[in-house]
């Protein structure tokens, strides 16, 4: 017998080609996101971190990165990013789609939350 669905575990972060990033409430919420917020990767060349680089009431302008809301009534929000996604694309040896899942927030010596982003399986 084989099972219907295999794996059940959704993704928390998922890396479209065209640049878009869905982000799940799970990790909007542990980041503390709002609309306007810019996400960004950081990397120690084997792990890759998901961190908020600027925050909404202090940045100004367009950003590559931007975090926006997906809905109105939803907590899950959206970026865009062609240079992350493709970055992780290329990390992930995936062709136009990477679902992700993070691991527990971790805080680094400058006070940013981080969260690990686990590229070795995709979902």
């Amino acid at each position: 017998m084989k099972s219907i669905l295999g794996n059940t575990r959704k993704p928390d972060v998922i890396f479209h080609a065209s640049g878009r990033i869905n982000i799940t409430s799970g990790v909007a919420s542990r980041l503390r996101l709002s609309a306007g917020d810019v996400i960004d990767i950081l990397t120690d060349g084997e792990e890759y971190y998901l961190y908020v680089k600027h925050t909404a009431p202090v940045v100004k302008g367009k950003h590559e990165g931007a975090v926006y809301y997906s809905n109105k009534h939803g907590k899950h929000c959206r970026a865009s990013s062609v240079r992350l996604c493709r970055e992780i694309l290329k990390i992930c040896n995936a062709d136009g789609i990477a679902r992700l899942s993070v691991g527990e927030t971790i805080t680094d010596e400058e006070g940013r939350e981080l969260i690990p982003i686990i590229t070795k399986h995709l979902l």
